[in-house]
């Protein structure tokens, strides 16, 4: 708000951020597929028109850690420092020090603890190969399988990408065959089992979805319906083969969405999930920073951290109708998880203390993913959409008038029936094209793992 000559500044309530457009500075109000990130030495200029263009909602999970497991994660820096120090030839002069860990003696000696912490047993977690730290690791992906084969009740993932079901080829990361393997055995055992994935609805790469996305969004999306429901590979085609459509009964494929108002207009737009987490039957966890993807997995590639947590401090709780003792922290974390999803904060109705009874998994997940998704076609006609199969549907599809342009009040009272954000993965969303990169395009030049 402006002020007069001669008056003081105008008074601000610290707690009323209402309408506050200047709450995201400069590029901290983005929209990568929109428009990517540019001059980034320029923080403080916009990178869009953010009178038209909506701000894209980051979803990400991160953990705080003390005690012996923090020195372990201190140790890592250590490791890589001193590695670079040594081996990297501008870093060799004595203006560049090596580094010497702190001892596991003192490490729970805390001076400071953050505020709600317990106690828990934590493993240090890692992809990192000889080229960034001089030794070979990739306990993220054992960790995940492990927590994957273990699981005697769910599996709840959050991550940025979802590629995975090895082929000896293209993909080799096994984290979707193990969800295929334990489904399977639940499946055969006549165990109820609960799968829940949540993955961004569009890959974070500037592109006209409109017009199909753009080459390198199409490529990632190739990769993550080759790992959902697309050829031999795909976790839905090797789960048909053994239960026909009782798939369903045990995964759920979902994504994130949200809608607001922008000047006078009506706008929706994905929820980018960043994060990486992995939750199983509220007993234990992990958070890091590994995507589900080659890249970030198999430990020759990118260098990533995690940690797992497994609870030590039991609490009582329901699993499947049935008492049972959940871990304090998993539990917490699981069900703030689903509060914001599912925007049970708002509607205390909705009943999410149970995450694998029937009434849970059908009467709540799925039912509000895809009434969410329903509401969101009927008044945006969002992309992706299970009813685009085709280029050509697409471009047919971009010129049809949108029920919040022809008929806002109408869209505002559709919209009222939305529940948190959770949407249904559109599964069907350019189904008859070939989502590689043309052999034509500087994108297949690049290797395949690129993509991977």
């Amino acid at each position: 708000k402006g002020q007069g000559a001669g008056q003081g500044p105008a008074p601000f309530d610290a707690e009323d951020l209402t309408d506050n457009t200047r709450l995201w500075l400069g590029k901290d109000y983005s929209n990568f597929i929109a428009k990517d990130w540019v001059q980034l030495d320029r923080p403080f200029e916009d990178n869009v028109d953010r009178g038209c263009v909506p701000r894209m909602p980051w979803r990400d999970v991160a953990a705080v850690l003390h005690g012996k497991a923090a020195r372990d994660l201190a140790r890592h820096f250590i490791q890589r420092w001193n590695f670079t120090k040594i081996f990297k030839n501008k870093y060799k002069d004595h203006f560049y020090p090596c580094l010497l860990p702190k001892s596991h003696r003192t490490a729970d000696h805390l001076p400071f603890t953050v505020p709600g912490a317990h106690s828990a047993k934590v493993q240090i977690l890692r992809s990192v190969d000889r080229w960034s730290s001089g030794t070979c690791e990739n306990s993220i992906h054992s960790a995940y399988i492990s927590t994957i084969e273990n699981s005697q009740h769910y599996i709840y993932i959050e991550n940025q990408f979802f590629i995975s079901c090895a082929d000896g080829k293209s993909v080799h990361n096994g984290i979707g065959d193990a969800i295929v393997n334990r489904i399977l055995r639940a499946h055969s055992e006549k165990q109820k089992f609960r799968v829940f994935v949540v993955v961004p609805l569009l890959p974070g790469f500037e592109g006209d979805i409109t017009t199909g996305g753009g080459i390198s969004i199409q490529a990632i999306l190739h990769f993550t319906y080759r790992t959902m429901c697309r050829g031999e590979y795909s976790i839905l085609t090797r789960l048909t083969e053994q239960m026909q459509g009782q798939w369903v009964e045990y995964i759920s494929l979902c994504g994130l969405r949200t809608h607001a108002q922008l000047q006078d207009s009506l706008v929706s737009e994905l929820i980018y999930v960043h994060s990486k987490t992995l939750i199983a039957d509220d007993r234990r966890y992990i958070i890091g920073s590994a995507n589900i993807n080659d890249r970030s997995m198999l430990g020759s590639r990118d260098s990533e951290l995690a940690v797992l947590v497994e609870d030590m401090e039991m609490v009582p709780s329901v699993m499947g109708g049935q008492e049972y003792q959940a871990g304090r922290l998993a539990l917490a974390m699981r069900m703030e998880c689903f509060r914001v999803l599912l925007g049970a904060e708002s509607e205390p109705s909705i009943d999410i203390q149970d995450p694998i009874s029937d009434e849970f998994f059908e009467g709540v997940w799925n039912k509000i993913a895809e009434s969410n998704a329903l509401i969101y076609d009927l008044v945006f006609s969002c992309l992706p959409s299970n009813s685009i199969h085709s280029l050509r549907a697409l471009k047919e599809f971009s010129s049809v008038e949108r029920l919040f342009q022809s008929d806002p009040e109408r869209a505002r009272r559709e919209l009222a029936g939305v529940r948190g954000h959770l949407v249904s993965f559109p599964l069907d969303f350019l189904s008859e094209e070939n989502l590689l990169p043309p052999l034509s395009s500087k994108e297949r030049m690049v290797p395949m793992e690129v993509w991977t």
